[in-house]
């Protein structure tokens, strides 16, 4: 019981006063964005993904946390989600349960990897619009899931090419640095698609992206 209200503490710590402090700034510059510039857009744009980590992994801590002390054990929901090396590493980590879901119930009965290249990168596709549409009925959140999906194609595909540079320029994969790179462009690509997922429809995210540049 004492774990459980630990743990249910921590998500309560997560959601009240990490997320919703980082609401207040996301929530002004998001409704009034045309009064400001690139970098304070996106400033926004990496306190929301601060918020939507601290409310999805708070209320996955105290779900857990709670059953815990009723003595149930609920799987991890997430691992370290901006740590991830890439976007498929990403999913790995972040929202374990749905990712899960979705790939034992639409990616492998699909064929999942187990086809052509042309099939498996369609399976994915039909992944991640379909998970957009699970967090609701609007076209941001389809064009967010495009965007994963277009992602995880895109770094399939220049995998091959990507490994022979590294072979040919000898670069230490393991070292810090090369790591630490990865995290970086994961990240800015994970919150570039967070501006769709928090946008109120697609012209806004556009004009969003466009006063960035």
């Amino acid at each position: 019981m004492k774990d459980g209200l630990l743990l249910m503490l921590f998500g309560f710590f997560l959601k009240m006063v990490i997320a919703d402090r980082a609401a207040i700034l996301v929530n002004f510059v998001f409704e009034n964005y045309e009064a400001y510039e690139g970098i304070e857009i996106a400033i926004a744009a990496f306190f929301f993904a601060i918020q939507i980590y601290g409310d999805f992994a708070g209320y996955s801590t105290i779900a857990i946390g709670s059953a815990w002390v009723m003595g149930f054990r609920l799987m991890a929901n997430f691992n370290h989600p901006y740590f991830a090396l890439n976007i498929q590493d990403f999913w790995r980590r972040w929202h374990i349960s749905l990712s899960t879901w979705f790939r034992d119930y639409v990616y492998i009965p699909l064929g999942g990897s187990r086809c052509s290249k042309l099939k498996k990168y369609r399976n994915i596709a039909i992944v991640f619009l379909t998970s957009g549409l699970w967090h609701g009925a609007n076209w941001t959140y389809v064009v967010w899931g495009a965007l994963h999906g277009f992602y995880q194609i895109i770094g399939d595909i220049l995998k091959p090419f990507r490994n022979k540079i590294e072979t040919l320029l000898k670069v230490n994969t393991q070292c810090f640095s090369y790591r630490l790179f990865n995290i970086i462009i994961t990240f800015i690509l994970v919150d570039f698609a967070w501006i769709f997922f928090r946008a109120p429809d697609i012209n806004t995210a556009i004009t969003m992206i466009q006063q960035m540049f």
